[in-house]
């Protein structure tokens, strides 16, 4: 039985079947480079050691410590080669009594760290003497600290190991380094440890600080031939005798707890790279069933031929299968030698962070998941363009005619009209499941809304270049009128062909919806919770002439207002209890400086404004007391400003005397706040301030936004590739199949430029279709998916949280990267068709007409 299709006539479909292939590839080995570079940092973490003894819970402030003695114990067994014991502490900044409020103002307190692993010095030196100190470069940036500053600490009794007592020491040391910290030195000791400040310093150090001198862990390096399961039995006698509550476990235990724990950080890149390489996956299969459906269609007489002269059914099915098989593997396994030199390049220049060259993974299980993942699938996508060629009557040889094509057209349009009472039932199931706030519901009416829309795509098809061909006439616009009744001449390849650029554009509006209407809440939750770009914390009446002119000349701010703040307490119904913080706001003289005085209309004299955090009730009377009187107040529960009361409020309070306040600045137009806030940084050194800016939290998120975009943007455009060379690969073969009717409009006058632009309407159409519903349905279902989401959590959220966060909550339609990707897509049907369409301005006349 020979070949019906040879590789050369299936280019697209080893081209589509590639692509997939490499981003596959591309997934799972970034996936494992993830999990490898986190399991190398787990180890590096241990300091190699065999057993690990973890004190209690490990949490910086846990009081059931390892002593020194059990350190020397485990030490001097037979079996142990050495010991290493780790501190781990928590202690506060000392700052003055109105800073001790703010945020960040605890530290971890570490040894010190080795330099000879992924730990460096950024500057100055390591501690060598009592009074000296190193800090990680996060402490450095968020307290603008430098080497040579003056740290001072403060450490309750009780983490000198004290009990009930309210007694603290105080320490002053001077920063003698500044640390970027790595996987050795305390990076994964906890989850999320690396956002915590961080402090080095030597034991003397520590017991002059007030840092707990026992230890939190204990690194057990077993002697040369232990038996490292006997040395961990002999270690946990010796520990628990002390320390009932300690965790005693394997080298490998630890290892593979802080693998899970920090490969977590590349959960969702992976997810969404695996979510998108399913999709790639999904092009390619439509591409690949609409490229061997044309070609069968394409090569009817001759399988009837085959049929004539004795072929059998199964004969026929084989050959196609075989032919599909072999694009399978041919492209399959091109794809998987693309994707791990596109991986191994992009990894090894740096371009994907928080992946180290060094932990570059290809797996041989992943290389070869690739390849039989893809040619499943081109097997899956040709069975039923194989099956179609095998029920090919013989009498198609003799008659020329298709007898089973109406047969295959009536059971189309059933299935088109199933495929829409699909779609209507997944849209009214979507938005039951945000009104009824179930993401499962809402999920599953989304896949049945996609599966009808894919089923009804024909129609759809239909509609819309009926509608096409009504709107541009015959007289004024002969090429769009033809190329709409050209489209839906074949319905079914019309459909084929734009659900490639679907797929691909649907996926990227909704991950486009969902990401941008994300930043959008993220940015109004960020606007309620501070409508100010900059607060500098700690003004007092003795400095806060020098504070705010030393803020007003810093470059990049354009105005500043000072904020009183005053300590009272209050009473209601009977309890009382301190109310400190609270802001003394005037809205007509923050006006010039905050984003929008929302949540204050109802500031007046006589008024408390709270947030839900502090447990009032609405319309509740509260007695404030301060040190001058009292006054009775009505609870306003608004969201956004803390607690808040007029100045004349105020001054029933305080009696007019002064009281600590806080600067609140903006940057100027065009000038970032981070940079302004960098500059009031500087500007106030060496003043007992603490300068606060939003910019750090909105830009780390914006910049984590746009690596995702990045990503997705790369992609979907790999996906409209393979759309784009399964779309020119349908036109040829249309071009082929009309040459007689291409004949006719030549010998009719038709210009070769009209041919070529004829051809490229059609494509245009057919992609410009495809965009449209795929940036609607995707844009719907991003906005729902994004509401339902919110929904439950804010569902989730405490009483009194409720009204901020839901309040926040904006669904943000990207216009822009819409609009692009619709034209990205026009531009694939452009493309598409440049070739096929010079090949059909070429063919004469005479040659066409003579085609049978």
């Amino acid at each position: 039985m020979p070949a019906l299709l040879d590789l050369r006539r299936t280019v697209a479909a080893t081209v589509a079947v590639a692509l997939s292939a490499a981003l596959i590839v591309f997934s799972l080995v970034v996936t494992d480079t993830y999990t490898t570079q986190a399991s190398a940092d787990a180890r590096t973490s241990i300091h190699g050691a065999d057993v690990v003894v973890t004190s209690e819970v490990a949490t910086p402030t846990s009081s059931n410590r390892i002593p020194t003695e059990v350190a020397e114990e485990v030490e001097a067994l037979d079996q142990v080669a050495s010991v290493r014991g780790e501190h781990w502490s928590l202690l506060d900044l000392d700052l003055p009594e109105q800073l001790r409020n703010g945020a960040n103002t605890d530290v971890r307190v570490l040894d010190l760290p080795d330099l000879d692993g992924p730990t460096s010095l950024t500057d100055g030196r390591l501690p060598q003497a009592t009074g000296e100190l190193a800090i990680d470069t996060t402490l450095a940036q968020s307290r603008g600290l430098r080497v040579g500053d003056t740290l001072n600490l403060v450490a309750s009794a009780e983490e000198e190991g004290g009990e009930g007592s309210e007694s603290s020491l105080s320490s002053s040391s001077t920063v003698v380094g500044i640390v970027s910290a790595g996987a050795d030195s305390g990076e994964m000791l906890e989850s999320g440890a690396s956002q915590y400040n961080k402090i080095y310093a030597t034991p003397e150090q520590l017991e002059a600080i007030g840092a707990s001198t026992d230890y939190s862990f204990l690194y057990v390096t077993a002697a040369p031939g232990a038996d490292t399961a006997a040395l961990q039995e002999e270690v946990a006698q010796v520990v628990h005798a002390s320390s009932a509550e300690a965790d005693v476990a394997s080298a490998e235990e630890v290892v593979v707890r802080r693998t899970a724990e920090s490969a977590a950080g590349g959960g969702i890149i992976t997810t969404l790279l695996n979510l998108l390489a399913l999709v790639c996956v999904l092009v390619a299969g439509i591409v690949i069933a609409t490229t061997f459906a044309t070609l069968v269609a394409r090569q009817t007489r001759q399988v009837g031929l085959l049929r004539c002269v004795g072929a059998t059914r199964r004969q026929v099915l084989r050959s196609v299968l075989r032919t599909g098989a072999l694009t399978g593997l041919v492209g399959s396994a091109a794809g998987a030698v693309l994707g791990i030199a596109g991986t191994a390049l992009l990894v090894r220049a740096g371009a994907m962070e928080q992946l180290d060259g060094a932990s570059l993974t290809i797996s041989p299980a992943a290389v070869l998941l690739a390849v039989i993942a893809t040619t499943v699938v081109t097997l899956v996508s040709v069975l039923r363009p194989a099956r179609r060629a095998a029920r090919v009557s013989p009498l198609i040889a003799v008659t020329g005619q298709d007898l089973n094509r109406e047969h295959a057209s009536r059971r189309r349009r059933r299935v088109a009209a199933f495929g829409a009472l699909l779609l209507l039932a997944g849209l009214v199931t979507t938005i039951a499941g945000m009104s009824i706030r179930s993401i499962s519901t809402a999920a599953a009416g989304g896949a049945v809304l996609v599966i009808g829309l894919l089923l009804a795509l024909p129609l759809l098809v239909t509609a819309g270049a009926a509608l096409i061909e009504r709107l541009c006439s015959a007289q004024r616009f002969p090429v769009l009128h033809l190329a709409a009744r050209n489209l839906g001449r074949n319905p079914g390849r019309s459909a084929a062909s734009a659900a490639t650029i679907l797929v691909g554009v649907g996926v990227g509006a909704v991950l486009f919806t969902g990401l941008f209407s994300f930043q959008s809440s993220f940015q109004n939750i960020l606007n309620d919770v501070s409508q100010k770009d900059i607060t500098v914390l700690g003004v007092t009446p003795e400095n806060e002439a020098t504070v705010t002119s030393a803020v007003a000349e810093a470059e990049g701010v354009e105005s500043l207002t000072t904020v009183p703040v005053i300590d009272v307490t209050q009473t209601v119904d009977g309890t009382t209890q301190d109310l400190s913080g609270i802001a003394v706001l005037d809205t007509e003289a923050i006006s010039p400086v905050v984003y929008s005085t929302a949540g204050l209309e109802d500031l007046e004299d006589g008024v408390l404004i709270v947030g839900g955090i502090y447990g009032i009730p609405d319309g509740t009377t509260v007695t404030l007391t301060g040190p001058a009187g009292s006054t009775e107040v009505t609870a306003r529960v608004r969201e956004g400003w803390g607690a808040v009361v007029t100045p004349g409020t105020a001054q029933q309070l305080t009696g007019g005397t002064g009281t600590n306040s806080m600067v609140w600045a903006r940057a100027t137009e065009g000038n970032t706040p981070g940079a302004a806030e960098a500059n009031i940084r500087e500007a106030l050194r060496g003043q007992e301030v603490m300068v606060d800016g939003r910019e750090d939290a909105f830009a780390s998120v914006t910049h984590n936004l746009n690596q995702i975009v990045l990503m997705v943007s790369v992609v979907l455009g790999l996906s409209l590739v393979i759309a784009l060379v399964g779309l020119a690969n349908t036109t040829r073969v249309s071009i082929l199949e009309r040459t007689r009717e291409i004949g006719v409009l030549r010998a009719m006058g038709t210009q070769r430029t009209e041919v070529r632009r004829l051809v490229v309407a059609e494509n245009v159409l057919t992609a410009g279709l495809g965009g449209l519903l795929g940036i609607a349905t995707g844009t719907l279902l991003g906005a729902v998916g994004m509401m339902t989401i919110i929904s439950v959590i804010t569902d989730d959220l405490p009483t009194g949280e409720n009204s901020q966060e839901a309040g926040s909550i904006a669904v943000s339609v990207p216009f822009l990267p819409l609009v692009i990707t619709l034209l990205v897509a026009l531009a694939v049907g452009v493309l598409a068709s440049l070739r096929p369409a010079g090949a059909a301005s070429r063919v004469p006349p005479v040659q066409a007409l003579a085609v049978d």
